[in-house]
Formats: C-alpha cells, sequence, structure tokens
C-alpha cells in the first residue's frame, strides 16, 4: 500500500492596486519568474500529481496587466528613454533587487552591482543596461535559454537600446498570457487541483471576531472588529471569481492557515476540504506531535490523516508536515539539489516504515508558499524540484495526489470536536494583531467601515456603482499582508509603500463617498 504525498503550492500576492497602477511589481515579476515556471516545471513529470491554491486577488492582477488596465512604477520607469536624477536613484536602489548570486550570473549585470557600490555617476546608457538586467534577470532562466529573443538580448550583454527593453517587457507579457491557460490544462488533464482562498487573502477568524486571538493568546490586547459578513462576502467572492475561469473548486486554503470554530459555519457547504498547519491539529487534539532527534514524527498515525469537523461534518482537514515543508522552504536552500531532493524522499520512507501497513493509505501534506522560496535556490529552485519530481516518479511506495483524489477515495477516520484557533505560525494570531500598530490599522479599518455604512444608509441607493467600489476597498484593506508589515517581527525596505498602500485603500474609501479624509489617516501608522 503506498503513502500517498499532496504538494500544495500556495500561491498569492497582496492587492496592491491603487487607482489603476500597481504600488509593487511583485505580482508581473513573480508571474515570470515562479507562476508560469511552477506549472510548466510539473508539466514536465506527468507523474507528479499537485494542489495549486491561486488566491484570487492574484489572479485578478495578472489579468489587469495583461488589459493593460494597471501598470507599476518599474514598468513605467523601464519604458523610459531618458530619467530625471530623482528617477535615476530609483533605478538604482530598487532594479538591482534579486539574490547577489543571480545578479553575478550575468557579466554586465554584476559590473553595474559593482558600480552603484563604488559610488560611480550612472550615464543614460549605464541606466537603461540596468533596466534590461533587472527585467531579464527576472526572468525564469528557462525561457531565457529556450526563448530566441531572449538568448539573443542575453549574448548581446550591454548597450541595450530602447526597443530591446520593448522587446523584454513584450515578452513578460506573452509568458504572463501562458499562466492561466497552462493551469486550465494542468487541471483538464488531472494532474493538478486547483483551489482558492477569501478573495483578498484575510485573516478568517479576526475578521468574523478579532477577539478569537485570545485562545492562542488570552492576554493578547486586541480592538474590538467583528463582521463574519465580511468574511462570507470574502469566500463568496473568491468562489464566483475562480468558476470563471476554472473548475468549480473542491478545497479552500484558509489565508495564512488560519482557522477556529467561528469560521466553520462560513465554509460548510461551500467547500469540501480546507488545511491547516500541525500545530493547529495537536492544539485541537490536546495533545503534542513529537519528533525524534532527525525530525522524525514519533507517532505518525495522528499526523498523516485528514479528519472531519464535529461541528461542520461535511467539511475534511487535513495538515501539513511542518517539518518537511519547512525543510523545502527554509533549509535545503543551502544544499545541493540533488542532496535535498534526496533527503525529503528518504524522510518520506522512514514515515512510511512508521506507519501500520493494516487500513486505509496514510496522506503526508507539504504545504508552502510556491513563488517565495526559491530566490535563494540554485536556478530558481529548478535543479531541486526537477530532481525531487524525477525521483518520485519513479517510485511505487511514493505517490503524489492532490487533495480532493485522495479523499473521493478515503475518507476521514476521525473527527475533531473543537477546531482550535490559530494559523502556521506558531499556531496563534499574533502576526496580525495585538500589537499597538497592528491595533491600529484594525482600528482604522473599522472607522472607515462605519463611515461607509453611514454614508451607504444615506446616500447609496442613489450610487449603488460607488458604493461597491467602496466596499471593494473595505475587502482589499481587509487582507492579510498589511497586518503582516505592521509587526515588529518583520522588516522590509519597502515598508513605506506598503503602509502607503494600506492607508490607500482606506483613503479610497473616503474619496468615493465625497467624505474629507480625516487627519488620523494622512499619517503613517507607527
Amino acid at each position: 500500500m503506498p503513502l500517498y504525498l499532496a504538494f500544495l503550492w500556495h500561491m498569492h500576492q497582496p492587492y496592491y492596486i491603487l487607482s489603476g497602477h500597481a504600488s509593487l511589481p511583485w505580482v508581473r515579476l513573480h508571474a515570470i519568474k515562479n507562476y508560469l515556471h511552477m506549472a510548466e516545471l510539473l508539466r514536465d513529470y506527468p507523474r507528479i500529481h499537485a494542489t495549486f491554491n491561486l488566491v484570487p486577488s492574484l489572479l485578478e492582477q495578472i489579468i489587469a496587466y495583461l488589459e493593460g488596465s494597471i501598470s507599476d512604477r518599474h514598468l513605467d520607469l523601464s519604458r523610459k528613454g531618458h530619467w530625471s536624477p530623482q528617477e535615476g536613484r530609483y533605478l538604482l536602489t530598487n532594479f538591482f533587487n534579486l539574490d547577489e548570486e543571480r545578479i553575478r550570473v550575468y557579466p554586465r549585470y554584476y559590473e553595474l552591482w559593482q558600480l552603484r557600490k563604488e559610488g560611480y555617476p550612472f550615464s543614460d546608457h549605464d541606466l537603461r543596461d540596468l533596466v534590461a538586467w533587472f527585467n531579464l534577470a527576472w526572468i525564469d532562466s528557462r525561457w531565457l535559454e529556450k526563448d530566441e529573443v531572449l538568448r539573443s538580448l542575453v549574448e548581446q550583454g550591454r548597450g541595450f537600446t530602447a526597443a530591446d527593453v520593448e522587446a523584454i517587457l513584450a515578452k513578460q507579457m506573452e509568458m504572463m498570457e501562458r499562466i492561466i491557460p497552462l493551469y486550465q490544462e494542468l487541471e483538464e488533464g488531472g494532474q493538478v487541483e486547483l483551489i482558492t482562498s477569501p478573495y483578498y487573502h484575510p485573516i478568517l477568524p479576526l475578521l468574523v471576531d478579532s477577539h478569537s486571538a485570545r485562545e492562542a493568546s488570552p492576554e493578547l490586547q486586541v480592538p474590538p472588529f467583528s463582521h463574519p459578513e465580511d468574511a462570507a462576502e470574502q469566500i463568496r467572492r473568491a468562489l464566483e471569481f475562480h468558476r470563471l475561469t476554472f473548475k468549480e473548486p473542491a478545497g479552500l486554503w484558509p489565508p495564512e492557515g488560519a482557522v477556529g470554530e467561528e469560521i466553520l459555519p462560513l465554509l460548510a457547504g461551500k467547500v469540501s476540504w480546507v488545511a491547516s498547519d500541525e500545530e493547529i491539529l495537536a492544539k485541537s487534539l490536546g495533545t503534542t506531535i513529537e519528533r525524534d532527534e532527525e525530525g522524525r514524527v514519533i507517532d505518525p498515525q495522528i499526523l498523516y490523516q485528514p479528519y472531519l469537523l464535529e461541528n461542520a461534518p461535511s467539511l475534511a482537514i487535513v495538515f501539513r508536515d511542518r517539518y518537511l515543508s519547512d525543510r523545502i522552504g527554509f533549509v535545503y536552500e543551502n544544499w545541493p539539489p540533488e542532496s535535498a531532493a534526496e533527503d525529503l524522499v528518504a524522510h518520506l520512507h522512514h514515515i512510511k516504515e512508521r506507519l501500520p501497513e493494516d487500513g486505509p493509505p496514510y496522506l503526508v501534506s507539504i504545504i508552502l508558499d510556491g513563488e517565495n522560496p526559491w530566490s535563494k535556490y540554485e536556478d530558481n529552485g529548478d535543479p531541486f524540484l526537477r530532481h525531487l519530481y524525477s525521483l518520485l516518479s519513479q517510485e511505487e511506495e511514493i505517490q503524489t495526489i492532490a487533495v480532493s483524489d485522495y479523499l473521493a477515495h478515503h475518507q476521514p477516520r476521525e473527527k475533531i470536536r473543537h477546531l482550535f484557533t490559530g494559523s502556521w505560525i506558531g499556531h496563534n494570531l499574533e502576526t496580525w494583531i495585538g500589537e499597538p500598530a497592528q491595533n491600529r490599522a484594525w482600528e482604522y479599518l473599522s472607522r472607515t467601515r462605519e463611515t461607509l455604512i453611514s454614508w451607504q444608509r444615506d446616500y447609496a441607493p442613489a450610487d449603488v456603482e460607488t458604493m461597491g467600489r467602496a466596499w471593494q476597498e473595505i475587502y482589499a484593506a481587509e487582507g492579510s499582508d498589511w497586518f503582516w508589515w505592521y509587526c515588529s517581527r518583520n522588516e522590509s525596505p519597502e515598508e513605506a509603500i506598503l503602509n502607503e498602500t494600506f492607508r490607500g485603500h482606506l483613503a479610497n474609501v473616503f474619496t468615493l463617498m465625497g467624505v474629507p479624509l480625516p487627519d488620523w489617516l494622512k499619517e503613517p501608522i507607527q
């Protein structure tokens, strides 16, 4: 009897769009580096099955780029032929935003990187080469090798023209055009399962009731926020959007693996399964998942099976193996690709050896971000994933499977009476609420929402379209990412832009209502 393995690759970006412009370029750049690559790579290994979570707010932004309805500052500056001193400083600050090893691969790019460090004055020719290399280096290296236009530009190396840059940007759009059709093709062929998340990636338990965070952190100071109707709408919009492009989703990834009893009524009858982290399972069962000195689960039957939820009988839940997921996310990047892949497969064999042979087959769930881990891997993770998929393709004792395919043949045997409220980060919700800056953001969201409710009561019947746009901004501001960045443990050189984007969504609500922007929203949240 085989051991089943479910990969769940989570694809997500915050909703950067403000007034038709993306405040940061990461949707576009990860599209040409990761979203297409992960699907193309899997297609090369037809025996490998996987589940992909495609967050609606990410897909909407990809579509908007293709329709030409949004741009981003990186893209706008790339298209210029001459740059002001201020724009030149922006390029020098932001257009080396790749891992240094990736920059070193290309001699001219590395030369420019060194010149920047030395304070060399860049001419427009140097800046154009920088623009060209930044946009080239973000592209999946397989495309740089196989595409004749891109390969010739890489070989050219320097002295790029405005037409060369336009050719690079056109190729980026060509790659983005292939993303959704390829996932559709893989879904139709049965190789992947595609699932969704609430539309703008909010922490569902906090939308239902912010005080739910106290189950894991009883002393946490949280501002009041209780709008289960918003959580329900985020789910409704996600399901509606997903089914316009793909098959009806059977599964849903709760953002950040954040679950709890309070969200079950919103999910029951909408999807057939969700997923979270092994620590949530342990807390729900009142036990611990113990591991030996090599990271192997001592009592593997607990973790490696799906569960039913007593208070939502139609809903199954699977729990990720945190140790194996984190090895891909944070450990194997420093290993030779072949050794890393072999180590993971060896861990899977040890799991199978410790599981009983009788009874239904067990399921190991490996769940992590599908775009973020690969920046520090050799060649964007391609050698590691290819070796891993190749090894698994030859396995008889370990078989990859989509979660819904497993559940279709093997119903859960155990129930969870009470689902603990927490996330895949420390089994709590402290990453998104509880600190002064986080709480202030929740208070600003609540004040803005209350103002919209009052405006809606008085004026909305006469302006349904404006009301809808204002609510969209509220839902976008409920996304988890803004509160994540307000956590003191998380830092980014783009904090100011992220801060501005969150407040920008709220400011748009006041603008749409024709109400003056309150003073408290004009200053960054500290």
